[in-house]
């Protein structure tokens, strides 16, 4: 009698797709149930003007980001950073926000950052203070309260800055990404 023989590279696969779908569908099982506890949005947060999608320009690069009529933040940001946690592999930026003025907010948000071998090395939470322009579609946050809170993995805090140069945001629109204005570059024939 001979006993099947399995290939545990299949049954490995096999099982981290059944745990991959099963965590989807808890996901959506208790989709309406996360929802559904949550505060409605109060009309400050929904009809505040900081309420899209922008392209940030920070002084480390563009950042776009979503503020959402819930208070909820999210922020994408380079996969790798250069940072005082060193080279680190980094995670979008999540949080919340809270309107402070009829065209200011202030939010906080969290990245998490690891070494190239996935070890978790600490995070980066930054607080906020845009203000949106009259016109809505613009900001600028040059907040002396603003700017990063560094943490090693094992959350003392190695570094707070405040301050330091503005960062500016374009709404982003169909058709309009909110890219910074580039310079054409000079045309140079081959030759």
């Amino acid at each position: 009698m001979t006993t099947p023989r399995l290939d545990r590279s299949l049954s490995r696969r096999t099982a981290l797709a059944g745990l991959g779908a099963g965590g989807i569908g808890m996901a959506l099982a208790t989709r309406g149930r996360i929802a559904t506890a949550q505060d409605a949005p109060s009309d400050a947060k929904a009809d505040h003007p900081m309420v899209g999608v922008w392209m940030t320009t920070t002084p480390s690069g563009l950042a776009p980001g979503i503020f959402s009529p819930d208070g909820t933040v999210v922020i994408i940001v380079p996969a790798t950073q250069n940072s005082p946690l060193g080279m680190t592999y980094v995670s979008t930026e999540i949080g919340t926000w809270e309107p402070i003025s009829e065209r200011g907010i202030h939010f906080t948000a969290v990245q998490l950052h690891s070494n190239a071998d996935g070890t978790y090395a600490g995070s980066i939470t930054i607080d906020g203070h845009p203000v949106v322009n009259e016109d809505g579609q613009r900001f600028v946050d040059d907040s002396p309260e603003s700017g990063p809170t560094i943490r090693d993995a094992q959350g003392a805090i190695l570094d707070v800055l405040r301050g330091g140069p503005p960062v500016t945001g374009v709404r982003m629109a169909v058709g309009v990404p909110g890219f910074p204005e580039a310079t054409p570059a000079s045309a140079t024939p081959a030759g």
